[in-house]
Order: C-alpha cells, then sequence, then structure tokens
C-alpha cells in the first residue's frame, strides 16, 4: 500500500493535536517538494537563507523566535546546521505542533556530524518524509490529554506555583536560606522567577537583581515579568514598577566586584557560573535563587548540581530545593523532546567503573569512529561537558567535525574515566599570517595561535604548527589521582612524533590551574585584560616547547611580563594577589635592583625614609624579590598586601581595611617591618 507523503503528514498532525506533544519531521526534496509540505504543516515561520516567503526569516535573524511562543517551525539545514539555534527554536514550539527539519541527504559524507544528525531521522521519536524513498512515523507511544493541555493553557503548572511561593519565601523569611530551582528544559523555572519577581515588585518597593551569564539567558524571565506586573521598561536591562520597585540584570563579574545593594537575587542557569564564583554570592548576599538546569548544555548538568547541593549543605545549611516536573508548553512523553535527549546528548552521564583502583591505560580515540559508536562518544561527551562550566550544542559538532582533533582516552579497564581534545592550529604560510596578524584575515579554528600572533604582532607564531589542548576532563572519583598529568605527557609524545614543537593552553586563570600546568612546565605567554563576565576571570595562554623552542616564544613571554608590570596598577589593580604572585615567580619579569635602589629600600625599612621618596625603588626590589622567590614560599597577608598597594596602586584606604590596619600610618609601618625581614641580613 503507497502512503502518500501529506497524508502522513496529516496524520503526524493529528497525533501531536490530539496528544497536545511535538514532533521532529525530517524533509527532503527539491524545492517545490519542500514548499507543499511546509504550506500543509501551517508553519508559522521558517528559519533558511536559501528559501523565499513572508514568513521566511534568514539564520542570523532567528534570535527573533527566542522567549517566544509559537507553533510549527521549519529549519532549513541544507546550507548549515547551527545547533544551538535548533535547540532554542525547539524550546520554542508548543503542544500540538511540529519542527520541520528540512535536510540534503546528500551531504552525508561531507561532515560526520550530519551524518550522525542524519541517523536520528529513524529514531523512534521521528518522522522521515521524502520526496523519493521511503518515509517513515514514528513508532513512539502518545497519550491524548486535552484535559491536561486546558488547566495549563489557564495559568501556571502545580511545580511552577510552588517555586514562585518558595521564591517569595527566600525575601519574607529568614535570611541565608536560599532556593535552588532545578529542572529538565521547558518547565518554566524562568517564568517563574520573572512572575514571582514581578508580584514582590507590585506588592512592595523592592529591589530584585538577576545575574546569568548572559543577559539572552533571562530574557524569558524579564518578558514574564512585565507580562504578569505593570511594569514599565527603562533600558533593556531593567525593569520598574510606581511604587519605585526595581528589576535588574547585572553580569556575574559586576555583580562580585561592584556588589551592588537589593533585597532578592535571582541566579539564572547557575550551572553555567564557576561553583567558586557561587560561593562568594553566598557569602556576600543573604538572599538568593538559584536555578539549574538538569539535562542540557546551559551547564554542567546532574554534575553540577550535585557538586553545587555538597557546597549548599556546606556554606547555606537552611537551603531549600524545589523540583519542576511538568513541562508547561507541552505534555509529558513529548516526542520532540527525547528526540532531543538522544540526539544531542542533553542527558549524558558518565559510567563509572566498578573499582577505582585497576591500572589506568592512555589510548588514542580515533574522531572518525565516533559517529557510529554512540557508547564512546556519549562517554566521551559526558566527560567533557562535566569539566567544563560553559558548554553548547555546538560543542558537539566541533567534537565530531573539528578539523586537526587529537584524542586521548584515560580508561579503567574498559570505562573512559579521563580524556583530552586538542586541535592542531598553525602551519599558516607567511602571506596568510601577515594578513591575519593586519586584521585583514580571521581562520576558523586556530584560536590560540591568531590571539597570540594578533596581539603581540609576531606573525611567525603562525608559521610553525602548535597543538592547542583544548579540554581535559576526569571523573571526580578520579581525581588527584595523576590522570591529567598522563594524558597531558602523552600528547607531547604525540606532538613530538608529529613534528611539532610547541603544546600550548588556554584557561581562565586561576591559582589551582596555574598551579597545574606550571608545575608541567608551561610558560605563559598571553594574558587577557578582561575579566570574563561568566567566570570572572583573566584568559591565560601558555605553551611549553617540546623540541626545540620557536625564535617568538621568548619574544612572546618577555612582552607578556613587560606589559604586566604597568598593567598591574592598572587593567589588573583587581587580580587576586596569590595569581599575581604565582605568575611573577619564577618569571623573567624583572631585573635585579641597582646597587642605589636597594640602598633607598634598605632607608625605608629603617624607617629613614618615607613611601612616598622610594616607590620607584621598592617596586623594582620587590618584583625582582617576588620573581626569584623560591615557589614553595607561600604568599602571606603581608605579601598580598605589597601586592595590593606596590603593584596594583591599590588606596591606603582601601588595603587599610581589607588587611585590618587602622590607616596609612599604621600599614605603612607594617610594610616596614615586614620589608626589613626580608632584605639580606
Amino acid at each position: 500500500m503507497i502512503t502518500y507523503p501529506l497524508e502522513l503528514l496529516q496524520t503526524l498532525k493529528d497525533k501531536a493535536r490530539l496528544g497536545f506533544v511535538r514532533y521532529p519531521v525530517f524533509v527532503s526534496g527539491d524545492d517545490a517538494f519542500l514548499k507543499s509540505m511546509i504550506s500543509a504543516t501551517d508553519v508559522e515561520s521558517v528559519i533558511s537563507d536559501e528559501l523565499e516567503g513572508d514568513n521566511v526569516l534568514p539564520w542570523n535573524k532567528a534570535r527573533q523566535l527566542l522567549g517566544k511562543e509559537s507553533g510549527s517551525l521549519a529549519l532549513d539545514l541544507r546550507t548549515g546546521l547551527d545547533v544551538d539555534k535548533l535547540c532554542a527554536a525547539a524550546g520554542c514550539i508548543k503542544g500540538g505542533a511540529l519542527l520541520v527539519l528540512i535536510v540534503d541527504e546528500n551531504r552525508r559524507q561531507e561532515s560526520r556530524f550530519y551524518q550522525r544528525f542524519l541517523r536520528f531521522g529513524q529514531h523512534s521519536a521521528a518522522a522521515f518524509i521524502r520526496q523519493h524513498g521511503e518515509s517513515s512515523l514514528p513508532t513512539m507511544d502518545v497519550i491524548e490529554v486535552r484535559g491536561e493541555r486546558i488547566d495549563r493553557e489557564a495559568g501556571t503548572t502545580q511545580s511552577q506555583q510552588s517555586a514562585i511561593e518558595a521564591i517569595k519565601r527566600v525575601l519574607s523569611g529568614h535570611r541565608r536560606r536560599p532556593v535552588l530551582l532545578v529542572a529538565d528544559r521547558g518547565r518554566g523555572k524562568s517564568s517563574a522567577m520573572g512572575i514571582a519577581a514581578a508580584e514582590l515588585m507590585c506588592q512592595s518597593n523592592k529591589k530584585i537583581a538577576v545575574t546569568s551569564p548572559r543577559f539572552s539567558n533571562v530574557e524569558t524571565l524579564f518578558t514574564h515579568a512585565a507580562a504578569r506586573g505593570v511594569l514599565s521598561k527603562k533600558g533593556r536591562l531593567s525593569l520598574t514598577a510606581d511604587n519605585g520597585s526595581e528589576l535588574f540584570f547585572v553580569a556575574p563579574d559586576a555583580l562580585l566586584r561592584d556588589e551592588p545593594s537589593f533585597d532578592l537575587l535571582l541566579v539564572d542557569e547557575a550551572a553555567a557560573i564557576p561553583l567558586a564564583m557561587l560561593s562568594k554570592v553566598l557569602r556576600v548576599y543573604s538572599r538568593v535563587v538559584f536555578s539549574s538546569t538538569e539535562h542540557g548544555y546551559e551547564g554542567t548538568g546532574r554534575a553540577f548540581s550535585t557538586r553545587f547541593r555538597a557546597m549548599l549543605n556546606e556554606e547555606a545549611k537552611g537551603w531549600r530545593e524545589v523540583s519542576l516536573t511538568e513541562p508547561v508548553r507541552w505534555a509529558d512523553s513529548d516526542p520532540l523532546e527525547a528526540w532531543l535527549f538522544s540526539a544531542f546528548l542533553f542527558d549524558a552521564e558518565p559510567s563509572t567503573p566498578v573499582t577505582s583502583d585497576a591500572a589506568i591505560t592512555i589510548k588514542a580515540i580515533d574522531p572518525k569512529t565516533l559517529p557510529n559508536d554512540e557508547v564512546v562518544l556519549t562517554q566521551l561527551f559526558s566527560l567533557l561537558v562535566t569539566a567544563h562550566y560553559q558548554t553548547s550544542p555546538n560543542d558537539l559538532v566541533q567534537l565530531l567535525d573539528g578539523q586537526g582533533l587529537r584524542l586521548l582516552g584515560a580508561y579503567c579497564g574498559e570505562v573512559l574515566v579521563g580524556a583530552l581534545l586538542a586541535s592542531k592550529e598553525g602551519g599558516f604560510e607567511r602571506e596568510l599570517a601577515e594578513a591575519v596578524v593586519e586584521g585583514k584575515r580571521r581562520i576558523k579554528g586556530h584560536l590560540l595561535a591568531q590571539s597570540l600572533a594578533a596581539h603581540t604582532g609576531n606573525d611567525a607564531v603562525l608559521a610553525d604548527p602548535l597543538l592547542r589542548i583544548v579540554r581535559i576532563a576526569v571523573l571526580p572519583a578520579f581525581r588527584k589521582k595523576g590522570i591529567g598529568r598522563q594524558l597531558v605527557r602523552a600528547l607531547e609524545t604525540v606532538a613530538d612524533l608529529e613534528n611539532i614543537n610547541v603544546v600550548g593552553t588556554s584557561f581562565g586563570a586561576n591559582s589551582e590551574l596555574w598551579r597545574f600546568w606550571s608545575s608541567l612546565g608551561y610558560l605563559p605567554l598571553r594574558l587577557g585584560v578582561q575579566r570574563d563576565a561568566a567566570s570572572g576571570t583573566y584568559s591565560l595562554q601558555l605553551g611549553k616547547a617540546i623540541q626545540r623552542k620557536p625564535d617568538w616564544f621568548d619574544s612572546l613571554q618577555a612582552l607578556l611580563y613587560l606589559n604586566l608590570n604597568y598593567q598591574l596598577a592598572e587593567q589588573f589593580f583587581d587580580m587576586e594577589t596569590e595569581l599575581v604572585a604565582e605568575l611573577l615567580t619564577d618569571s623573567n619579569a624583572a631585573i635585579a635592583p641597582s646597587p642605589a635602589a636597594l640602598h633607598q629600600v634598605s632607608l625605608f625599612a629603617q624607617g629613614n625614609l618615607g613611601y612616598d621618596l622610594v616607590t620607584g625603588s621598592l617596586w623594582q626590589w620587590f618584583i625582582h624579590w617576588l620573581a626569584t622567590k623560591s615557589t614553595q614560599n607561600a604568599v602571606d597577608e603581608m605579601c598580598s598586601l605589597m601586592i595590593a598597594r606596590l603593584l596594583q596602586r591599590q588606596s591606603w584606604s582601601t588595603v587599610s581595611v581589607k588587611y585590618g590596619f587602622r590607616g596609612r600610618k599604621d600599614t605603612e609601618a607594617a610594610m616596614r617591618d615586614w620589608t626589613r625581614q626580608q632584605l639580606p641580613k
């Protein structure tokens, strides 16, 4: 019996409507066939760079859909596949509608990711309608939920109402009792926070702050707040009420740097913010609501929630958790949701070996095998997601399609317990390298090589190939056992065998990571001058010469320290003093002070000269002292004070308060005493 595509489509539309669910529908064929399918689906919008029509948006304007509820959508994936936007668009579709995925099956061999993606057209939750060839409908069972649909459209779900009441109690109840909202995508965490904020603002004059790694994460929160309360827009990042209440956005780094005052703090997508920053939030602010997506790419999923709960147990014993379980815009057992989880590994969790005592074996993983080995791919990707606080669906594309990838796995028996992902960069022709340094070209990938070259003006960096370590991940139970070191050493062996002279990496600088990399012989080559808004850290790029040191290597390191000496008082005036000390220890940051300068420092230490008369000499001596001190010599309070006042030029009043002195006079006296103790006897 022959079933025609339009008949299949109608059957699918009826199933979606009766079950109040959504289906992914793969469609392939020529433009005329595609237009007939789109028309028969009654799509609200088509996102395509190829098709034309009144309801067609180009991919670069797909963000217009975010935060909005939509009927059926069609995404044209024939010329490219932006998975971040696909997943975001899927979250906008309400129950009873379809997500049409327009594909080109002839692209199968061009991309390993696309090859795997097309296979998910045969998933039990998906339909595949072809102009030529066999079509198929989903085999996943769906229950009709007509009454439930009406109830949900009338207001909030029961879970959302529980969340709203819990948020209100954070403000009205005892201090230091935060709430953690947890749920999968589409359960209405952000909207619940927005509704609660609006109701609190309308009841009395309240200042409510919202933080998240990106403002785009909280647009839904602001939209629901504006819809629920009589609120006025005050720019893009703020809503106000007639009684003086305000809801405003503040980036995580500014939140902790400026410490603005408000009555309540809402932290949306907390999993995308490092735990160290969340810990500081708990110490600084007494009324906080956190939200976290259990499965998804906003952060590290359940792995984050486990670590965060442990931290809450230590730092906020009266905290409460609220789980949002019911979907807001579609019914339970939604086929599109099930398909997204499988296709993009939303629920990927690492496997755990029976024992952690077995020997660790390091093996290379061939990227070409991953699209057809779902077990290894899931193990590998879940490890990488767990280890990093910012991951997006497009990282899965990079893992499968990235050029020049090197993958190493650490195995305990047959179970993957650690992984290293590296990328080959550089090796440019001279003309291309010069164009990159001049800002005329930018080559996809090659992040470390291009950054080092562009920010130093040295095109020689791009001439030599290097290996950039992108991620290192180790299961929590296997950390602190040297597995990360084994993986790095194994990659260095790979570099040596491939005649690649430099292995490098880039990360948000903190003392723990610095100690790890510096202990392996990696040296700083560039330090970014702006803190990352999500992590609150400065980007630090390091490298290690494997066979021979390239001519540019020492030059870049010298430039870093030359500029750092001056940047400490401006760009890095608020850098953690321990990190400053570690960056300068064992460095080539300074020359020895002259005898005359050293004599002035001695006179200062003895109380014969004031601070204002010896700042240059004292600065030169202290920089050299840091650069030559033993790495085992811990940074004490007075060393931190010297860094803050002398190198970072923090004010006398600031350092006096911070380090417990009564004013400049006491602070300067303490500096004299400490300096005298460090000088040769």
